[in-house]
């Protein structure tokens, strides 16, 4: 079992064709209280791995959950990090499954270039260890925030048109396509106030 990556929330671990993330213990928080939020959050990931998936976003196969601990499929896949500059039309597929994810008020809430991965011409979306399920407008406002500034600054080479894409999937990826619009324009009321700080 190999270390792949140790952020401030968990380990993440290969093991051949699986991946095994755990949650760190806090040790500036109360020992019941950091079992509880740890137990809290890789419950709340599982579920929105699978509830993911099962609305048509891609995601790995979950194998197991216990306290702190997802183990999950390894994706032999890309970051589109890493490849996006060169295929810019991947904006619009990226869109409209966000916007299904939105619709199905899943909030990623690390919505970056990273975090999704290209296998065989499919897009697959991980890391879900800051999200939640919302309702509210102002939270996928901030989602689509996130991506804003991830392509504005990791893809500039392609800004604005990657946006632009991604735009036209996200408001393609919507049934009702007024949801989609109040929450573009929860999006831009978010990055006025960013502005004028």
């Amino acid at each position: 079992m190999e270390l792949i990556y140790q952020g401030a929330e968990a380990k993440v671990y290969r093991d051949r064709d699986k991946i095994i993330k755990e949650r760190i213990e806090k040790r500036y928080r109360l020992p019941v209280l950091d079992k509880r939020i740890r137990k809290e959050r890789t419950k709340r990931e599982a579920n929105l791995l699978s509830t993911a998936k099962r609305i048509g976003v891609k995601t790995p196969l979950v194998f197991e959950v216990n306290s702190f601990r997802i183990v999950m499929q390894f994706i032999e896949g890309k970051k589109v990090s890493e490849i996006l500059d060169d295929n810019i039309n991947l904006c619009k597929d990226i869109g409209k499954n966000v916007a299904k994810l939105h619709g199905a008020n899943i909030v990623h809430g690390d919505l970056t270039t990273s975090n999704i991965l290209l296998k065989e011409n499919n897009l697959f979306f991980i890391d879900f260890g800051l999200g939640f399920f919302s309702r509210d407008d102002e939270q996928k406002g901030s989602d689509l925030a996130t991506l804003y500034y991830c392509l504005k600054s990791r893809h500039h080479k392609t800004f604005p048109k990657n946006w632009e894409l991604f735009l036209k999937g996200y408001r393609e990826g919507f049934e009702n396509k007024e949801d989609a619009e109040k929450i573009i324009r929860r999006f831009e009321k978010i990055l006025k106030r960013a502005r004028y700080r």
